[in-house]
């Protein structure tokens, strides 16, 4: 097969390489969930040109294009609808929730007899050393 020279391939095979997937012929979930990858990272454009760009490598290696498979279509729409909606989806919470950081009350202690309550949160301790080998 001939190198091919688009970014958006390269970098198509570099994700695939890192989680031990096949770039080439893609299953279709493999693409779909590269597109979902993308679409946390960049605009749905790029996401487009990507999967033009691995649906181009398949033709040009004669093996079939994962592009027209239901799983991509469907992710290729939930993208685009998550696009269109982008603009209506408001905050949750606002920035001052988060700087407003009031201590919580202190537990009140267990009655004399009786096992403590289990935790909520866990337990933050220290990291132990590192065991050096003699």
């Amino acid at each position: 097969m001939a190198r091919i020279a688009d970014k958006a391939w390269d970098d198509f095979v570099a994700w695939c390489r890192v989680r031990r997937l096949k770039a080439l012929p893609a299953h279709p979930w493999t693409v779909a969930a590269y597109l979902r990858w993308c679409d946390h990272r960049r605009r749905p454009t790029p996401v487009v040109r990507a999967l033009r760009a691995i649906a181009r490598a398949h033709v040009l290696a004669c093996m079939p294009a994962p592009d027209h498979h239901p799983t991509v279509t469907r992710t290729l729409r939930a993208i685009e609808a998550r696009d269109r909606n982008r603009a209506d989806r408001a905050a949750l919470f606002s920035a001052a929730d988060f700087t407003a950081a009031t201590p919580p009350p202190a537990p009140a202690p267990p009655p004399p007899g009786r096992r403590a309550p289990l935790r909520q949160t866990p337990k933050l301790v220290p990291r132990r050393p590192p065991v050096s080998a003699e």
